[in-house]
C-alpha cells in the first residue's frame, strides 16, 4: 500500500513539473526563466533550511511573469526549475539571477527523488570571494548531464530589501559579451555623472555659491546610489563590509533626497515665492535626516523602516514639489523651465523605480536602469541651469558694475588731485630705494668676491686632483652650494678628499650658511685619523649644531652633501653622502651609490652616516652634484629634468675628455632651461679617477 501512494505522489510530482522543464540545447545562448518554468515558495519564517522545503514542492507556485517582484519581503523565499539536456554532452551553464545586491542565494541541486545537494553559496552578505570569477553580478555554474533531466532549487533572501530580479540560463560567453557591453554603458554613464559632479563643485569654488555645493553634495549622494544599487559599490568600494553594503542604499537616497530638497528650495527660490511652505520643508528636512540615522542603526527592522520610509518620502515629495514649481514658472523665471524639464525625466524614473520596488509595475531593461539614465540627463539639464543661474546673476553684478563705475568717475576727478600729491612722495620713495638697492647689490658683490676666494681655483685644485672639473652656477649672486677639495696625509697614504654640498636655502642666507660649512669641513678634516668620509660628516654634523644653538634654541639649518676619497695608488674609493648620491660611471653606464638618508646639521634622523668602499676600475669617473640640475624646469617640456634625464643627458654627453664630457654636460643643461627661471644653485663636479 505504502508503495502505491509513492508512486502516486511521484507521478504527481512529475506531472506537475512537467510542463516546466527548460530544454538546453547546444545551440542556445541564452534561456529566460519565466511563467510556470520558475516556481517559488514563500517560507513561512525569515530563515529555513532545505529538509523544510523539498517536502513542500507541491506547494510551489508558478511566477507567471518574466520577472520576480515581490516588494519589500523579509522571509526566505525558495525557487524550483528544472532543465532538461537534450544533448548527447554534457553542458556547463550559468545560473544568473540580475539583481546583483540580493542579500543571500543558496543553489542546490536534485539527485535522485526527494535529495539535494548543495553546489553554490554567493550574495551581498557573503564573501565576496564565494561569487564566480569575481563578477559584481550573481552567477552560478550549472552541471547539465548528456540525456538528462536535472532539478534545481534555490534560496533567496534580501533582508526586507526590494526583492526583486530576473532569472536566466546562459553560456559564460554570453555572460562575457553581455558583461562588456554593459561596462561600457556603466562606463559611460557614470563617466558623465562624475564629470558633472567636478564641474558643479568647480563652479561652486570659482563663484562661491552653496547652490553648486548643494548639487554637488546631491550628485555625489545619488552616484554612490547608483553605484551600490548596481553592484559596484560591494565589487569597488566596501567589499566584504556586509553592514555598510546592506545600509548604503537607504542612507545614500535619504541623503540625496535631502540634498536634492534643499537644491530645490534654492533654486527655484522658494523663500521668496512660496514663503508659506518653508515649514513642510523643514519638516521633510528633519525626517529624512532622521532616516539617514535609522538607516545606520543595527538591527533587520530599523533597515526595513528606513527602506520603506525612503521610497515613501520620495513618493511624497514628487507631488509636493509640483505646486511650487507651478507658482515659479508663473513668475516667468527662465531657471524653472530648464528644472521643469529635467523635473519631468527625473520624476517618471524615479516613479517607475519605486513602483517597482512596491511590485505595482514589472520589471524591463527601463525600470531597471531608468534610474540611471534619468538621474544623468537630470544631472546635465540642471547644471545647465545652474549656468544660466549664474548668468543671469552675473548680469545683474554687470548692471549694478556700470552704476559703480559712473560713481567712480565723478570720484576720479577728485582723486586725481590726491593721486598727484602721492605720486610725488611715491617717486621719493622710489629713489630711496633704488639707492639703497644699489647699496646692497654692491655689499652682495663684494660678498660673492668673498665666497669666490673661499672656494678652491681651477689652478688650486687642478694640482691638488688632476681631472678634476667643476660645473658652478649659482642662482643669485651668491649661493648656497659649494665645492670642496682637500689633499690629506693619513698615517703614510695620500687620500684626494672631495665634496659638493648644498647648504640651506640660495642667495645671501644660503651664502652664509656655505661659509659656515666649509670652515666646518676644513676644522673637521684636521681632526680625521683614518680616510672615512662618514667620520668627517659626523664631526661635520657636530660642528654645526654646536655653532647654530641659540638662547637654548637649536636651529634647523644644515646641508646635503657627497664626499668621496681615494687613494690613486690601492685604487680605492670611498664615500659617504647626506641625502646626496655619488654617480660613478663609464662609456656606457652610471652606478649609484646611495647616500645616507638625512641631512648634515639638526635632523631629525638618528640613522648614522654610512661608509662605503669599493675598488674602482680604469675608465671609471665619479660624478658628485647638488639637486638644482635634477629640479631645473626645461623651458621645451615645462617638466623637471630628475634623475633620469640627467643621466641620460651624462651618457649621451660622454667625451673621452673629462673635461669636454663636463662642459657637454653644462651646454646641455642650459639648453634644456632655455629662458626658464633658473630655481636653484646648480653645482656638478666630474673626476677622472684615472
Amino acid at each position: 500500500m505504502v508503495k502505491k501512494y509513492l508512486i502516486v505522489f511521484l507521478l504527481s510530482f512529475a506531472h506537475f513539473f512537467s510542463n516546466a522543464q527548460v530544454s538546453i540545447t547546444p545551440q542556445e545562448d541564452f534561456v529566460e526563466l519565466q511563467g510556470s518554468q520558475l516556481n517559488y515558495f514563500i517560507a513561512k519564517s525569515a530563515k529555513s533550511d532545505i529538509q523544510s522545503v523539498r517536502s513542500k514542492l507541491d506547494q510551489f507556485k508558478p511566477i507567471n511573469s518574466r520577472m520576480v517582484n515581490l516588494g519589500f519581503e523579509t522571509k526566505d523565499v525558495w525557487f524550483y526549475f528544472e532543465t532538461k539536456n537534450t544533448s548527447d554532452s554534457r553542458l556547463i551553464r550559468m545560473l544568473k539571477l540580475s539583481n546583483p545586491i540580493i542579500d543571500e542565494v543558496d543553489v542546490y541541486k536534485r539527485i535522485g527523488s526527494s535529495t539535494f545537494i548543495p553546489i553554490a553559496k554567493s550574495g551581498d552578505q557573503r564573501p565576496f570571494a564565494w561569487r564566480y570569477n569575481g563578477s559584481r553580478e550573481l552567477i552560478f555554474p550549472l552541471k547539465l548531464d548528456p540525456h538528462s533531466t536535472n532539478g534545481f532549487l534555490f534560496r533567496v533572501n534580501n533582508g526586507g530589501e526590494q526583492f526583486y530580479f530576473q532569472s536566466s540560463i546562459e553560456k559564460g560567453s554570453s555572460i562575457q559579451v553581455k558583461h562588456a557591453n554593459k561596462q561600457v554603458f556603466y562606463g559611460l554613464l557614470f563617466g558623465i555623472m562624475i564629470f558633472v559632479i567636478i564641474l558643479n563643485l568647480s563652479l561652486g569654488i570659482l563663484f562661491r555659491q552653496r547652490i553648486a555645493y548643494i548639487y554637488t553634495f546631491y550628485g555625489a549622494s545619488f552616484t554612490l546610489l547608483q553605484l551600490s544599487l548596481l553592484g559596484f559599490g560591494t565589487t569597488w568600494l566596501w567589499t566584504d563590509q556586509y553592514f555598510i553594503s546592506n545600509r548604503a542604499n537607504p542612507f545614500f537616497a535619504s541623503l540625496g533626497v535631502f540634498f536634492f530638497l534643499n537644491f530645490t528650495y534654492r533654486y527655484l527660490e522658494l523663500s521668496v515665492n512660496t514663503p508659506k511652505i518653508k515649514p513642510i520643508v523643514r519638516f521633510f528636512q528633519v525626517v529624512l535626516l532622521t532616516n539617514c540615522v535609522i538607516s545606520l542603526l543595527p538591527g533587520t527592522v530599523f533597515m526595513n523602516i528606513s527602506a520603506v520610509t525612503v521610497n515613501a518620502m520620495t513618493l511624497v515629495l514628487n507631488l509636493f514639489i509640483i505646486y511650487p514649481l507651478v507658482v515659479t514658472l508663473r513668475t516667468g523665471s527662465r531657471t524653472a523651465k530648464s528644472y521643469l524639464v529635467a523635473f519631468s525625466v527625473l520624476q517618471i524614473s524615479v516613479f517607475a523605480f519605486v513602483l517597482r520596488n512596491f511590485g505595482v509595475i514589472p520589471n524591463s531593461f527601463l525600470a531597471d536602469n531608468g534610474l540611471q539614465i534619468g538621474f544623468a540627463v537630470e544631472m546635465v539639464i540642471l547644471t545647465f541651469g545652474i549656468l544660466l543661474r549664474f548668468k543671469l546673476m552675473n548680469d545683474a553684478s554687470i548692471s549694478v558694475l556700470a552704476e559703480a563705475n559712473e560713481l567712480k568717475q565723478s570720484m576720479n576727478i577728485q582723486l586725481e588731485s590726491e593721486v598727484e600729491l602721492r605720486t610725488k612722495e611715491v617717486i621719493l620713495q622710489r629713489n630711496e630705494l633704488e639707492q639703497k638697492n644699489e647699496e646692497i647689490t654692491s655689499s652682495i658683490l663684494y660678498a660673492k668676491r668673498i665666497q669666490n676666494a673661499l672656494l678652491p681655483s681651477s689652478s688650486y685644485y687642478s694640482k691638488l686632483v688632476p681631472n678634476l672639473n667643476v660645473f658652478y652656477h649659482p642662482k643669485d649672486i651668491v649661493a648656497g652650494d659649494f665645492y670642496w677639495v682637500k689633499r690629506i696625509r693619513i698615517g703614510e697614504d695620500i687620500w684626494k678628499f672631495v665634496a659638493v654640498a648644498d647648504c640651506t636655502g640660495h642667495g645671501v642666507p644660503g651664502a652664509m650658511m656655505s661659509v659656515l660649512c666649509m670652515n666646518a669641513l676644513n676644522e673637521s678634516s684636521r681632526l680625521l685619523e683614518d680616510a672615512d668620509p662618514a667620520d668627517l660628516l659626523t664631526r661635520v654634523s657636530a660642528y654645526l649644531r654646536d655653532y647654530l644653538l641659540t638662547d637654548g634654541l637649536e636651529l634647523s639649518d644644515g646641508m646635503d652633501i657627497s664626499v668621496a676619497c681615494y687613494n690613486s695608488e690601492k685604487q680605492l674609493l670611498r664615500f659617504c653622502g647626506a641625502n646626496n648620491p655619488l654617480w660613478i660611471l663609464n662609456e656606457q653606464e652610471i652606478q649609484v651609490i646611495p647616500p645616507t638618508k638625512r641631512p648634515v646639521g639638526k635632523s631629525e634622523s638618528s640613522l648614522a652616516f654610512e661608509l662605503h668602499e669599493l675598488n674602482y676600475q680604469e675608465n671609471q669617473r665619479i660624478l658628485l652634484f647638488s639637486d638644482g640640475c635634477i629640479d631645473q624646469f626645461g623651458e621645451i617640456t615645462g617638466k623637471k629634468l630628475k634623475t633620469p634625464g640627467l643621466k641620460k643627458m651624462i651618457l649621451e654627453k660622454y667625451d673621452p675628455n673629462p673635461q669636454n664630457h663636463l662642459q657637454n654636460i653644462e651646454q646641455g643643461l642650459l639648453k634644456w632651461m632655455g629662458n626658464e627661471e633658473q630655481l636653484d644653485d646648480i653645482c656638478m663636479m666630474l673626476i677622472d679617477l684615472n
